[in-house]
């Protein structure tokens, strides 16, 4: 029975802990220090998590500006709402 699956969790699982820039300086140093089969699996690993990564951090930016972009117009219709009411209690007077 072989360790190598428990090995590659773990390396996965300290892959997830690191940042995005921590892993990228990370997979720098190893492509140039690259000289064996298991350092080629980290690699790989490690690149594959950095996808991951980038993909939840575009993730959250579109959802932020979504976020954003509706407060907006929400805040914008507000606006406009207390313009019209404004404007409806100038005119009776």
């Amino acid at each position: 029975m072989s360790s190598e699956p428990d090995n590659l969790q773990t390396l996965i699982s300290k892959y997830r802990t690191m940042d995005i820039y921590e892993l990228e300086a990370n997979i720098d140093n190893w492509d140039k220090e690259n000289d064996c089969p298991t350092q080629t699996q980290s690699l790989v690993i490690a690149k594959n998590e950095l996808e991951i990564k980038y993909k939840e951090r575009k993730e959250q930016i579109e959802l932020l500006t979504k976020s954003l972009t509706s407060s907006s117009r929400v805040g914008r219709w507000i606006s406009s709402a207390k313009a019209v009411i404004k404007q409806l209690l100038n005119f009776k007077k």
